[in-house]
């Protein structure tokens, strides 16, 4: 049961299998079911269809987006660290702007988001009132001296606003 494997994996998490846990057969899908729902979610609230996503980016994102339908607001990372400039991402929000796609560990560049710059999202979601979609299928993919994975989530004021991808292709290499 996922959410049991969950629970042992992040200790002190619970999630409610019947409430908190969807099951899909492939990241992809996931990825496009869970922008469908924040951006269905935040056009109900008010037409807030743009999503802010990090570039570079998975190729796969911009079908994602067109999916959803939603207009992509990208924020440049640059080499050789590719780590999230707050002010960067402060200055893409507009009044469009209704969800945040965050990749942490990034395909395709390799980086981890840092405490800081998960608290740099979080902030902005909670300012602005924004879900955030949070692309973690390579948590376990972690490598380097002191980088650990860290997820959106458990950041204050963002379990109730983060649908969080994880995959079992890639957690037992199956891709």
């Amino acid at each position: 049961e996922v959410s049991r494997l969950y629970a042992r994996l992040y200790p002190g998490d619970a999630y409610d299998p019947a409430s908190e846990v969807v099951i899909c057969t492939s990241g992809q899908e996931s990825l496009n079911a869970a922008l469908r729902a924040c951006v269905s979610e935040q056009v109900s609230r008010g037409g807030r269809d743009g999503v802010i996503v990090f570039e570079p980016y998975f190729p796969f994102t911009q079908g994602a987006l067109d999916n959803a339908p939603a207009v992509m607001q990208p924020v440049r990372t640059h080499a050789p660290g590719f780590a999230i400039d707050a002010a960067a991402l402060r200055a893409a929000i507009t009044p469009r702007t209704g969800t945040v796609l965050l990749n942490s560990p990034h395909n395709p560049t390799g980086h981890v988001a840092s405490e800081a710059e998960l608290a740099a999202v979080a902030e902005v979601c909670v300012e602005h009132d924004l879900l955030a979609v949070s692309d973690e299928v390579y948590e376990h993919a972690v490598f380097g001296e002191g980088c650990r994975h860290r997820r959106l989530c458990d950041v204050p004021g963002m379990r109730g606003r983060t649908i969080t991808v994880s995959s079992a292709g890639e957690r037992f290499a199956r891709t």
